[in-house]
């Protein structure tokens, strides 16, 4: 099944999979079905739960429709060129029953295809946020008032947009295999099972209930964690970023730096401001930190951080195939938990920066 994104470069996968079941079993329990890319980011637990715990349609969402949870996934990967979320998305569509007729349409008239106007406005400010980040937070959100969205859709709008982000990147830097997955509906077999499929599915797919608010943590990225207070989507982001803050792999100090240069990439400031005081606590001073965001180095970083500066600058607007084989460079510098942490750690600065521009009001 052909796709708009099926001659998008992509190299071969720079991660082998690795089996843990405990973390399996814990994607199975979540959302009742396997979710195969859990395995390439095993040597960074937090990272394969984050994968699990960040999917919108597993109980996050308590007022978005799903269909235009899927349109928005569509658009965000097609604007990202992740050939991986592009095809799950597009199987996704297709197991419902859609056919390749109408995905195709959708496809080649997303800016003006014949879908109701709330979900149009979405796309428009996936593609927004896509492209411009927080310099274009103003205007994508008054594209979302005008089409009628409530303050607590625009949030989860917000937080598709950004998850998929997050995904895009995860998926696309380290190349994981896509081949199979564009060939999926094709097969036979596939098609015998598509009914089945279907219901599973549906059935899988759920709606969010009210949770009660937390003590929002003190880490940077609390006040975007706060903003999404009674919602599960709350819940799942305190936790990844909890657990990415204590993991051991990368220091607290490297994890900071790669958040501040994509923050300044992306000219967020309230994201920025966060980050330089957390790292003032880490014992950087301001003449550092401006050294490095200036040049992406400076004397005090250590071999780590020197390596992981310019792969955070080239994680925020990329060529898949380009950022790809710069990936690859980088597994001859550092092991490889480091190395899937920093995928994790640059793909999730990424979407939380384009999802603060929005709830926390700011552009």
């Amino acid at each position: 099944m052909g796709n708009a994104l099926a001659n998008v470069g992509w190299e071969s996968c720079l991660i082998d999979p690795r089996r843990d079941r405990a973390l399996e079993t814990y994607a199975r329990r979540k959302t009742g079905v396997p979710i195969p890319t859990v395995r390439y980011f095993t040597s960074a637990p937090w990272l394969a739960r984050a994968i699990v715990d960040l999917h919108p349609e597993f109980g996050l969402l308590m007022h978005l429709d799903l269909h235009q949870m899927d349109i928005i996934e569509l658009v965000v990967s097609q604007e990202n060129s992740c050939r991986f979320c592009y095809a799950a998305v597009r199987m996704l569509l297709w197991a419902q029953g859609m056919s390749e007729a109408r995905i195709q349409h959708i496809e080649q008239t997303l800016s003006q295809a014949d879908l109701a106007p709330k979900t149009t406005a979405a796309i428009a400010f996936g593609r927004r946020q896509s492209r411009e980040g927080p310099q274009g937070a103003q205007e994508a959100r008054q594209i979302l008032r005008d089409a009628g969205f409530s303050a607590e859709e625009m949030k989860e709008v917000a937080f598709v947009v950004g998850v998929t982000d997050f995904l895009n990147r995860l998926n696309t830097i380290p190349a994981i295999p896509v081949h199979t997955l564009e060939r999926m509906p094709e097969q036979f077999h596939m098609r015998l099972l598509r009914p089945l499929i279907k219901r599973i599915v549906e059935r899988k797919r759920f709606r969010g209930r009210a949770a009660p608010p937390e003590r929002p943590p003190t880490h940077p990225y609390a006040g975007l964690v706060n903003a999404y207070a009674g919602s599960p989507i709350a819940l799942a982001l305190r936790r990844t970023t909890q657990e990415m803050w204590e993991s051991p792999i990368l220091t607290r100090r490297c994890k900071l730096l790669m958040l501040a240069v994509i923050a300044r990439g992306l000219d967020c400031q309230v994201c920025a401001t966060e980050i330089e005081e957390a790292l003032q606590q880490e014992g950087v001073d301001e003449p550092v930190l401006v050294q490095v965001l200036t040049h992406l180095d400076a004397p005090e970083l250590d071999d780590v951080e020197r390596v992981l500066m310019r792969f955070a600058r080239e994680t925020i607007w990329y060529e898949p195939a380009a950022l790809q084989r710069r990936a690859r460079a980088l597994c001859d510098r550092l092991s490889e938990p480091q190395f899937i942490e920093s995928i994790g750690v640059a793909s999730l600065a990424n979407g939380l920066c384009r999802m603060g521009a929005m709830v926390m009001g700011h552009s």
